[in-house]
């Protein structure tokens, strides 16, 4: 029997003083999407090691209006 929702990835919110904690503190080297050096609203930090995109984000961050959102996986 088909379940009616699929497990999706655990993100927490977290504040910018534990996003930032978060990519200092992550074990491995990260790359950003879009570079850093191209402005955008919505932006996501992934580890090569953990396979391709969307399994390897491991971090997000957006922009919309003054409101600014940080997240991080779980796991």
């Amino acid at each position: 029997m088909p379940r009616p929702f699929e497990a999706r990835e655990q993100w927490r919110d977290v504040s910018l003083a534990e996003f930032e904690m978060f990519l200092r503190e992550y074990p491995r080297p990260l790359e950003a999407r879009p570079p850093l050096s191209r402005k955008a609203n919505y932006r996501e930090w992934v580890d090569p090691a953990l396979g391709t995109w969307p399994g390897n984000a491991v971090a997000k961050s957006w922009r919309r209006g003054g409101c600014l959102g940080y997240q991080i996986r779980l796991s």
